[in-house]
């Protein structure tokens, strides 16, 4: 029996074999599924000014409508959006929000998001907190979307990530 010598030899073969195929055979991506569209009403911005990573505004939410295959509702005049302008352009969104569902169901959201470059568009994460048995999926959900600029606050469409 000498073939157990030669394992020794074979063995980095066989690791590049493996990658290799590991690497032909990626993961199907999750799937996607819209969410809503939301039109956020907002107040006038309060400058906080420059502090070192930037200047901070606070815009207020006033209100505004969301509309969506698996729930619609209003928005609260409850929250804000605490921004963060850097020296290299970028901006930093951090909102909060409350979100009343068209059957009353109470639901707090956040999101996180960065614009880059001069396209207006900021890309968001968001987290959703409910009590409510009918949206208690939402505590889960891995959400995200786009958050542009309209004439009275901002455009959001959101999407949730739902499996393989």
């Amino acid at each position: 029996m000498r073939w157990p010598h030669i394992l020794p030899l074979l063995l980095p073969f066989v690791h590049v074999a493996a990658a290799a195929s590991a690497a032909a055979a990626a993961p199907l991506p999750p799937g996607v599924t819209f969410l809503y569209n939301a039109n956020i009403t907002v107040g006038l911005s309060v400058d906080v000014g420059a502090i070192p990573a930037g200047n901070v505004s606070v815009i207020p939410v006033i209100g505004g409508s969301l509309i969506g295959p698996k729930f619609s509702g209003k928005i609260l005049a409850i929250g804000a959006d605490w921004g963060l302008s850097t020296a290299q352009g970028y901006y930093y969104s951090d909102m909060r929000a409350q979100i009343r569902t068209m059957d009353n169901a109470n639901i707090y959201v956040q999101m996180t998001g960065l614009m880059q470059g001069n396209n207006g568009l900021i890309y968001v994460r968001t987290t959703f907190q409910t009590g409510h048995k009918d949206y208690w999926w939402l505590n889960y959900a891995f959400s995200f979307g786009t958050m542009r600029a309209s004439g009275t606050g901002y455009v959001v469409d959101m999407w949730y990530l739902n499996g393989g």
